[in-house]
């Protein structure tokens, strides 16, 4: 089993790692690091060398947990996108590429706290806008970004909960296993993405459930105007697209 000092998570990039204390495989505390070169062992396997593990003590963190290290940003995403203002209408704050994305690569994580029913009110948008499913309480487990954690400068540690809404996106919602925050959704492209282009995801809304500005933008969509019904565009890029796919990646001793 991977239990001991000195082991590796390596994120999507092959490059980032968080190097330190594992217990069967689950990160307990690790250090950014990043792979400088690598070593062919006595059996000729290629084994990573890691420069040495500096910074931030990231430790594992349970749901109940949400909040801790709240300005801390996840090394790989870092580098990945930023936080800037949307160009969408109405909307705020949205999610940048800091650099030349490719198709089919992770680029966000959304970490939450488990949503509490007595914070929930069916008769209005203003309590519901960043709650997303929980992979690892399905079908029904729901994680939402506290209030309190609403505003960049509070919570940054992980970004996803910033995409935008569009008819015609670029990213969407999978599953990622992450060594800090464990089963939570994440972003993955489905184009490639200009460094500066803002990153989108189609929320996919139930209609009978969806907010005004939701139906309206449905209205002016171009999938509209040329007919198509709602739940046609919903099988195709939404239903069939978030197909729990779990992604992560390497564990290096």
């Amino acid at each position: 089993t991977l239990t001991g000092e000195g082991i590796a998570y390596i994120y999507p990039d092959f490059v980032t790692a968080l190097v330190g204390s594992f217990t069967d495989g689950v990160m307990e505390s690790g250090q950014e690091a990043v792979i400088i070169g690598s070593v062919e062992d006595e059996a000729g396997i290629k084994v990573p060398v890691f420069s040495e593990p500096n910074g931030h003590f990231h430790t594992r963190q349970q749901r109940d947990q949400f909040g801790l290290d709240p300005n801390v940003r996840d090394p790989y995403e870092s580098k990945m996108v930023e936080v800037r203002t949307s160009a969408i209408d109405g909307a705020n704050e949205g999610l940048f590429a800091k650099v030349d994305i490719e198709v089919n690569t992770t680029i966000a994580f959304y970490n939450g706290s488990q949503a509490r029913p007595e914070d929930y009110d069916p008769d209005t948008w203003e309590t519901n806008n960043y709650k997303i499913f929980d992979p690892a309480d399905m079908p029904h487990g729901t994680i939402d970004i506290p209030v309190w954690a609403q505003s960049y400068s509070a919570y940054c540690a992980t970004l996803a909960h910033k995409t935008n809404h569009s008819f015609l996106p670029n990213g969407q919602f999978v599953v990622f296993e992450h060594p800090k925050y464990g089963l939570i959704p994440c972003i993955a492209t489905i184009a490639d993405i200009q460094q500066g282009e803002e990153v989108r995801v189609a929320y996919g809304y139930e209609w009978n459930e969806a907010p005004d500005w939701y139906k309206l933008a449905w209205k002016e969509s171009s999938f509209y105007q040329e007919g198509v019904e709602y739940e046609d565009w919903m099988d195709c890029n939404v239903k069939h697209s978030v197909c729990m796919q779990t992604r992560g990646e390497k564990l290096i001793h």
